[in-house]
């Protein structure tokens, strides 16, 4: 046996040898070995949801009680619209930008090149404070690998586990943000290859955004308008920068469309608020022009500081999807003074770490609790997080916003 496992070690060195050598230099062959894989699901926790809340399944109650439950809002806070922004790349950029969205309240996934060094080391202290502030600090891969137009060979030598699960662990090292659900794909590279997006899941992102073709100009407005049914080549609405030149395989200079008249970039926005959608753009911070005037700033202050929206990141977006679904709503056995709810999933709490919002019929002023803790009721502002827990009247209805796996209990008047 160990003459055999010591052959087995030298065809794998071999192999993977030859790999580097024609394909990349990253390459391994657990990259070859798992192209055709299924994605295991990863964020579920064995073992029975109501045990951990020390409840059993005797203590539901399926009667109605003077409080019922209703449902479970499309957005958190029951928010009649979303707006989630994304901006790409490692860039002395990235401060500025940031001061300037956090000036609107704009909440936004920050996708950087983890390895693009000195740079990185000089930013990871403002990252720190963007994801303190409710921003997301997503993977944009370790190197940026970029080929326009891409192909296979070139998806298969660069698009590995050390560009996509390295730069995840890098994000997780330094800075103290609990998971990393976003990628986005350098260049747009490969986000239409099945085998791409399956590595994607298996490195634990919860979403993948793409950008469109910019030869034919489809990164300009995608205009996707809700959640992308394919969350690993999930698009967004439009693009928000200048235009550039870039080069392609073939060493020709191509011109790339932006987008930079606010009346036109407003206007998309007023289109997918008013149908009740998500508002998802994105940004390269070295493509914008920063001031009042600028188009970028007067379209923050455009779709800023709305009461009625909720302004989260594209990855918590995407998990609260997930959470919506998967989080059950029970009654338990209440006392004379008092009704109790379960709100419980098999969701690992480290990725799906965000709330959800629960609409009640009372029928009369209560007091709501979750854990024993009372539940404070919610400003006139908008919603800038998305892990809060508080209380929100809606006409004879209230509205309770709290992470899952928690313990509600609304008090009557004595």
């Amino acid at each position: 046996m160990p003459m055999i496992r010591s052959a087995g070690k030298r065809l794998r060195s071999r192999a993977e040898t030859f790999l580097r050598q024609w394909w990349g230099p990253n390459l391994t062959w657990w990259d070859f070995a798992t192209v055709g894989a299924p994605s295991p699901r990863f964020d579920v926790i064995p073992g029975d949801p109501l045990a951990r809340l020390g409840l059993s399944a005797d203590e539901l109650e399926d009667a109605d009680g003077p409080v019922r439950f209703r449902g479970t809002c499309r957005y958190l806070n029951a928010a009649s619209a979303v707006v989630s922004h994304s901006v790409d790349d490692t860039t002395e950029w990235l401060p500025v930008c940031l001061d300037v969205m956090d000036r609107y309240g704009i909440k936004s996934t920050v996708f950087v090149v983890t390895q693009r060094e000195p740079l990185m080391s000089r930013l990871w202290p403002r990252l720190r404070q963007a994801i303190a502030d409710g921003h997301e600090i997503g993977s944009h891969s370790r190197g940026h690998p970029c080929r326009v137009p891409d192909s296979l060979p070139f998806c298969l030598g660069r698009f590995t586990i050390d560009e996509i699960e390295g730069s995840r662990e890098d994000i997780l090292r330094n800075s103290g943000q609990p998971h990393v659900w976003s990628w986005a794909y350098p260049c747009g590279n490969c986000a239409d290859r099945k085998f791409a997006q399956r590595k994607i899941a298996r490195a634990h992102y919860v979403a993948g955004r793409a950008y469109p073709c910019e030869l034919q100009n489809r990164h300009a407005v995608p205009d996707l308008q809700d959640y992308d049914s394919n969350p690993y080549a999930a698009r967004y609405t439009q693009i928000v920068q200048k235009g550039y030149s870039k080069f392609d395989s073939k060493g020709r200079k191509v011109a790339i469309l932006g987008r930079t008249d606010p009346a036109a970039l407003n206007g998309k926005f007023d289109e997918v608020v008013a149908a009740g959608g998500i508002y998802s753009f994105v940004s390269h911070p070295q493509m914008l022009d920063y001031g009042a005037d600028g188009f970028y700033e007067r379209h923050l202050a455009h779709i800023g500081g709305r009461a009625d929206l909720w302004y989260v990141p594209m990855g918590p977006l995407y998990a609260f999807r997930t959470l919506s679904m998967e989080t059950k709503v029970r009654q338990l056995r209440s006392t004379s003074a008092a009704a109790r709810f379960a709100v419980y999933n098999a969701l690992d709490p480290k990725i799906y770490n965000g709330s959800i919002t629960l609409e009640f019929e009372t029928g009369a002023p209560v007091t709501a609790l979750a854990d024993g803790r009372k539940l404070a009721e919610h400003g006139s502002g908008p919603v800038t997080r998305w892990d809060g827990a508080y209380i929100r009247s809606a006409g004879k209805n209230l509205l309770v916003t709290v992470r899952p796996n928690t313990l509600l209990e609304f008090r009557f008047p004595e």
